[in-house]
């Protein structure tokens, strides 16, 4: 009997969670026409996937991650030493059709809630309500990955995305990954090397063959 429960209980939970994902594609589709210009202009411009749109997102969002002051660099100085972060942010996302879905959403969500928030872009906001979008933007994230029970965390995010109601909840799906992304960029970065007094892998060029043919 309790088999029969847990088999059931499991189905019902497999069955909701194709319906949050046929939600998710719901909301996204109040995108899809901006989204299929934006994908007739990549390779067009200065990178190979981030167009012109979404290159001012992504690196205001990068001096948000990642800012300096005045004692220490932030992400808009890694370009002193090496590519900018937007040339090694464009490298990632061609690397991952994963992160293309993620970003090419994210970035063009950012700037449809600025709009609606600020009747701007996200680039020309005043720092503090990009701060307060960044933010929410995390607590959306955070409270869609909590750990709870199963049907629990079903119903949780049913509900974040009726409260969302589109693009609050798409950037916040490009959340986790645009942070883990521009601290990667800035921490193998030589100006962040400099600045921790860090010398850098031994061999940063990649290791020569240990057998040269005679």
């Amino acid at each position: 009997m309790k088999a029969i429960v847990r088999d059931t209980k499991q189905i019902w939970i497999e069955r909701f969670d194709g319906f949050l994902s046929l939600c998710v594609r719901i909301l996204s589709r109040s995108l899809d026409k901006e989204l299929a210009r934006r994908d007739d202009e990549r390779g067009r411009g200065s990178f190979r996937w981030i167009t012109a749109d979404e290159a001012t997102v992504a690196e205001a969002l990068a001096n948000l991650i990642v800012p300096s002051d005045d004692d220490t660099p932030g992400i808009d100085e890694v370009c002193v030493l090496g590519p900018s972060v937007l040339e090694s942010l464009d490298k990632l996302i061609l690397s991952s059709v994963e992160r293309q879905n993620l970003y090419s959403r994210g970035l063009l969500s950012f700037d449809a809630w600025a709009l609606r928030k600020r009747q701007c872009k996200f680039a020309v906001m005043a720092a503090e309500d990009q701060i307060e979008l960044l933010k929410t933007s995390q607590q959306i994230h955070e409270e869609w990955t909590s750990a709870a029970p199963a049907v629990k965390k079903a119903w949780r995010r049913f509900k974040i995305i009726a409260r969302e109601r589109g693009v609050p909840f798409l950037a916040g799906q490009l959340y986790p990954q645009i942070i883990s992304d521009c601290l990667q960029v800035f921490y193998t970065s030589r100006v962040s090397w400099i600045w921790l007094e860090y010398d850098g892998p031994p061999m940063d060029e990649g290791y020569p063959k240990l057998a040269v043919r005679r």
